[in-house]
């Protein structure tokens, strides 16, 4: 068949800005003229002023009796958000690496991690990306094999049976109407989850993450509470099962960086949320509410207070000592800094000290997910190229060993016999300034001691991010230690002259008491210290190096996607059969066993199992037996069928794969549309880098064909081409028939084809060089396969090394010299999550320039770049050449050397006028020579349009038993407690940095609300306090209305009922958002009835006006505002007017913050 001739349009596109959200503040790098080569940035000779503290360890602070508030559980990891999405394809592709890892975060007497933390996924984006339902229909069977968290926990509990685990919600599946069911979700996991791994669940929050209701989540945390003390043979027949179960301990509240004192209040006043509660968690700040409630709860209460969600350490600490910022004075802050592994340090001392927090929870603790994704570069460990085995361990692992490693921590047994070591409040002090992140730069104390309830031990860790020498005297009293007691001393910090890693947890010695039984120990610059009476210097425990990440090896495959082969025209392919794979088993303490598993069933299984090498942004994504044998990657989240929950950042679905250092490739995929086709589309997308969760905003080129054979091609998110297939390219229309979709990126030429017949060539004037592919479609079911990533002859496919800013050295222990900087340039961290490893290098100076010598045929420069400023280029020491630097976004190529001989080069690139910024250096391989595979030698067919055989799946039968039942509530009344007023811990007194802080003195009369016992019917377990029955006492469960009856509509406008009783409502937002002017009325008529019922506006909720850029003028006419929920007017253009009841001038202006998304520099509000 003869395809029609396609268009040429060669056109200029400026590059849109992206979205960089980050630090909240960031240290401008200190620009300083490099002294010829900047390799290896040794640690710099502080002139600073040595400073001095001191920490007082009494054995009568330690309380022994304190069994939860108190104790130590040391740190642990959430995966969420897809964060682990790559974790599963470690295991199966590189299972040593995968068991390495788990075996350094876990394993040992001392383990670092000691929780693992799962969110409960609803197939939609809650940030960087989409966390698998397990169950996306009220009748389906829960699975907890399609989503890599539940695996990571088994895992790691092979390792150390004694870790936690939790599960929180950011949003539900759609079936999820009510708290009873919020319930029987829960329930049918966690109960899945222990048949088929053989663990229980530790933690519930029954609430919604980061979204504290005091009028619905008291009561909620109740019923869950009942609840589970209320299960019995009926609702839980196995008795073991049951026992478990009834052990879980459930957390409130999960809210964000401000610290509500509604919670202990409550707790206060009523005994029932005081018994249902076991652990009170915030995060993202080291503050305690107004009240100092944290503190009556770890040590009046004797409950546990967490930072459940904090920051860890947002760079790499191997390359952060090449950074030349001054905070304050001196040039460079090691491993220290905005940002840092020392940062985080400080951060959750300063928790302990401010607040009790005696559990931090690392959100991601683990970033298996691919490079651009909302929230990159804020984590311990790097793990994205499964395929390699490459994984980075960041010495932020090795700050918190420094307290874990050097000392007993986890949960106290019931008995009080586990010797967890205790925090000691008057041992523990902190001079940072700051809450989310601190800023320990100015120096002075900043430290936390832990102690063996036997007093035989203790170990204080002492962090110094600053550029100030420290020295500390350490004074002992009242321990059981050994006469002539000497301390161990262990330190991390940036390398002297040496490997990047030589100053890593190394002991460098011990010392002894002076005459007047005092120690003095010496605390360098920018360094993290232990101090401790453990003898364990010979340990290997302690001694093991922190593993060096090796080489990143490109994905470069065979025909099966599952080997690498660089001899071939295939970059990767995947039909997802992978027939005959099998998984190895992880065996107890952590071993890669000689058992295997099959690689569908350990992933989720026929209907839906984890596809290869896949992170999915928003949808679901997976692996799909058809009915006629055959498996295909479906999208799985289907508006008709299951609905579509509410998500973090709004988009269709999106899913990524491969390799982001590609180049020059074509994608190709078959699609077919189950259904929906009047909305159904799939798109594919090359040199995707990130920035966005939508594929055409975060790709380079996107080209998406709907189901009626209308296509757009994308560059970025601005449509260049657009038209509809026609039977010239053998398009088949409509639902059940495959078509494939295909696009080519050559250099700046990008093509596009249906069947295989081109429609439509654009070549671009600034055009992005690299990136891996995408796959996209609306939320219909949608069938994707045969996916092949060919190389083009003629072009280079891939970067054969990508180096950050900051990689002025390598890590081997020679430290070779990489990239060579000369003149004045800032080298700074601190920037945002769209910068890789969120550093930058920028100079102004004209004749700054950047060196590097390679093996390659050309090198590009990626950066954003909004100024097309001049540069020049120099080859091998030949004539510079004058170029234009190009515009360009994040990760993106800015300036571009190529088309030389594939041999070693020094490219020298300096600046002639303007600005050069430097995000990343990509080498450029060999040309490939192989011909293009990816032609067909005769025209596209799929003999499956025949007699085509996949059916989409039966919407399951609403009628039936459900698969978790809720059981009757026991029928005791909550007796009423009156409220009480309980003093809080006297607060440490702010001391000079010099001297140690006053001793916390808690006052005798402070003791915790007497736990309300209630019967137990027979079987069921007496040890955890819980509230019986519902808050009335009925033993009743309330049917809660369903979300949708509970939304109305009003001209433009979104309302939800807060109270069908008290007839208030809160605005939602609006369904079209592009007004200029709007107006929140006083009160609003819900009409779906017929009969007009009027609600009073007493709240607006959060994102209400997102993605209404260009609303300028907002009147709020009701004067009955009681909350304004987070970001509500974060989208409304930025110099925005909002005009409030002159009224209510006092009340609006304390609900009109920051943390509603209102500008202050530039909006206004009037009265």
């Amino acid at each position: 068949m003869r395809c029609r001739v396609f268009r040429r349009v060669c056109v200029g596109i400026l590059s849109l800005s992206l979205l960089v959200t980050g630090m909240p503040f960031c240290s401008g790098g200190a620009k300083t003229q490099a002294a010829g080569v900047q390799s290896g940035v040794t640690e710099k000779k502080s002139v600073a002023k040595e400073k001095s503290g001191s920490i007082t360890v009494d054995g009568n602070d330690i309380r022994a009796n304190n069994v939860n508030g108190l104790t130590y559980k040391g740190f642990g990891l959430l995966s969420a958000n897809s964060t682990s999405d790559l974790l599963m394809d470690y295991k199966a592709q590189n299972p040593e690496a995968y068991a390495e890892l788990l075996q350094y975060l876990f394993g040992g007497k001392y383990p670092i991690m000691t929780h693992v933390k799962l969110e409960m996924g609803n197939d939609r984006n809650n940030s960087t990306g989409s966390e698998a339902s397990t169950k996306r229909s009220r009748y389906e069977k829960a699975n907890v094999l399609r989503n890599p968290g539940w695996q990571l926990a088994a895992d790691a509990k092979k390792i150390n049976p004694d870790i936690k685990v939790s599960i929180l919600r950011w949003n539900a599946p759609e079936w999820v109407k009510s708290i009873e069911d919020v319930y029987k979700w829960y329930k049918a996991t966690i109960l899945a989850a222990y048949r088929q791994y053989g663990y229980m669940v530790d933690y519930i929050n029954p609430n919604v993450n980061e979204a504290w209701n005091k009028k619905t989540d008291v009561d909620y945390t109740k019923k869950f509470a009942g609840w589970i003390a209320s299960e019995n043979e009926k609702t839980i027949p196995d008795a073991k099962e049951r026992a478990l179960f009834q052990k879980i301990k459930l957390v409130v509240s999960d809210e964000a960086t401000s610290i509500s004192s509604d919670i202990v209040a409550s707790m206060k006043s009523d005994g029932g949320f005081y018994n249902a509660v076991d652990v009170v968690g915030y995060h993202y700040t080291t503050s305690d509410d107004k009240n100092g409630g944290m503190k009556w709860l770890a040590e009046g209460a004797d409950k546990e207070v967490w930072n459940s969600e904090a920051q860890a350490v947002f760079s790499n600490s191997a390359f952060r000592p090449s950074n030349n910022v001054k905070d304050p004075t001196t040039e460079g802050t090691g491993l220290g800094g905005t940002g840092s592994a020392l940062e985080m340090g400080n951060t959750f001392i300063k928790g302990f000290v401010k607040s009790r927090r005696t559990h931090v929870v690392y959100q991601p603790a683990i970033g298996s997910f691919y490079e651009g994704g909302q929230f990159s570069f804020k984590e311990l460990v790097s793990a994205r190229d499964p395929w390699s085995g490459w994984i980075h361990y960041d010495a932020g692992l090795l700050v918190l060993a420094h307290l874990s490693k050097f000392a007993v921590t986890g949960w106290e047994n019931e008995d009080n016999t586990a010797g967890i070591w205790r925090a000691i409040p008057e041992a523990s002090n902190s001079t940072a300034s700051g809450t989310n992140p601190v800023d320990g730069r100015r120096g002075g104390e900043n430290y936390m001691t832990l102690a063996a309830p036997s007093k035989d031990a203790f170990s204080s860790v002492i962090v110094n991010d600053s550029e100030y020498p420290m020295s500390y005297q350490i004074n002992v009293k009242n321990m059981k230690l050994s006469d002539n007691q000497k301390l161990a001393v262990w330190e991390t910090r940036a390398a002297d002259d040496g490997s990047f890693n030589e100053n890593y947890m190394k002991c460098t010695g011990s010392v002894s008491a002076g005459e007047d039984g005092s120690y003095v120990v010496k605390v360098k610059p920018f360094s993290v210290v232990t101090v401790t009476t453990l003898d364990v210097a010979d340990d290997e425990e302690h001694t093991k190096a922190l593993p060096v990440e090796g080489e990143r090896t490109v994905l470069d495959t065979d025909e099966t996607g599952d080997a690498q082969d660089t001899s071939n025209g295939i970059l990767y392919a995947d039909d997802f059969e992978y027939t005959g794979k099998r998984v190895a088993v992880i065996a107890t303490h952590g071993a890669v066993s000689q058992k295997t598993e099959d690689y569908i069933s350990s992933r989720g299984g026929d209907t839906g199992a984890m596809a290869r090498y896949t992170h999915t942004l928003n949808g679901a994504f997976e692996a799909y037996k058809t009915v006629d044998g055959n498996r295909v990657l479906r999208q799985q989240l289907d508006q008709t069928e299951n609905g579509v929950g509410h998500s973090w950042n709004d988009g269709d679905a999106v899913t990524l794969l491969g390799d982001f250092r590609w180049c020059n490739y074509t994608a190709s995929v078959d699609v077919l549309f189950e259904n929906n086709v009047s909305k159904a589309y799939g798109s594919v997308a090359i040199r995707q880098t990130g920035g966005s969760q939508k594929l055409e905003d975060s790709s380079g080129y996107t080209f998406r064909v709907s189901a009626s054979g209308a296509w757009k091609l994308y560059r970025k998110d601005k449509v260049v081409l657009s038209g509809t297939a026609s039977d010239q390219e053998s398009f088949k229309k409509g639902a059940f028939v495959w078509n494939n979709l295909k696009l080519k990126g050559a250099g700046a030429t990008i093509t596009a084809y249906i069947n295989n017949c081109p429609v439509a060539e654009y070549t671009d004037e600034n055009p992005i060089t690299s990136g891996r592919i995408g796959l996209g479609s609306s939320y219909t079911h949608t069938e994707f396969d045969n996916l092949r990533v060919m190389k083009i002859k003629g072009y280079v496919p891939y970067y054969t090394e990508l180096l950050d800013n900051m990689e002025t050295y390598d890590l081997t222990p020679e430290k070779n010299t990489k990239l060579v900087y000369q003149g004045t340039w800032s080298h700074a961290n601190g920037k945002g999550m769209y910068v890789y490893q969120r550093s930058m290098s920028e100079t102004s100076e004209a004749g700054a320039s950047l060196t590097y010598s390679f093996t390659g045929t050309g090198m590009e420069v990626l950066a954003k770049t909004s100024e097309a400023g001049t540069v020049l280029v120099s080859v091998d020491g030949g004539q510079p050449e004058e170029r234009k630097l190009q515009k360009a976004d994040n990760m993106n190529m800015s300036c571009s050397v190529s088309g030389l001989e594939y041999k070693k080069h020094t490219v020298t690139i300096a600046l002639k006028e303007g600005k050069f910024f430097v995000d990343m250096v990509g080498v450029l391989g060999d040309v490939c020579e192989i011909s293009d595979e990816n032609t067909l030698t005769e025209n596209w067919q799929d003999k499956r349009n025949n007699d085509p055989t996949v059916i989409p799946t039966q919407t399951p039968t609403p009628e039936g038993p459900e698969e978790a039942l809720i059981p009757d509530a026991l029928t005791t009344p909550v007796p009423t407690v009156p409220p009480i007023v309980y003093p809080t811990p006297s607060p440490v007194t702010p001391t000079p940095q010099e001297t140690a802080p006053s001793p916390v003195t808690p006052a005798p009369q402070e003791t915790a609300p007497s736990p309300i016992k209630t019967p137990t019917t027979s079987g069921q377990p007496h040890a955890t306090p819980v509230v019986s029955g519902t808050p009335d006492g009925t033993g009743q469960i309330a049917q809660t209305q369903a979300p949708q009856d509970q939304y109305f509509t009003s001209g433009n406008a979104t309302y939800r009922i807060i109270s069908a009783k008290k007839k208030t409502a809160a605005f939602v937002g609006l369904q079209k958002k592009n007004v200029k002017a709007f107006v929140i009325p006083a009160s609003v008529k819900d009409k779906r009835t017929g009969k007009a019922v009027v609600y009073r506006v007493t709240a607006i909720d959060k994102k209400a006006f997102a993605g209404c850029g260009k609303l300028k003028k907002l009147q709020i006419k009701s004067k009955k505002l009681t909350s304004i929920g987070k970001n509500a007017f974060a989208g409304i253009q930025k110099k925005a007017v909002i005009s409030c009841p002159s009224a209510c001038r006092k009340a609006y202006r304390k609900l009109i913050t920051a943390k509603t998304g209102f500008k202050k520099k530039t909006m206004k509000i009037l009265f």
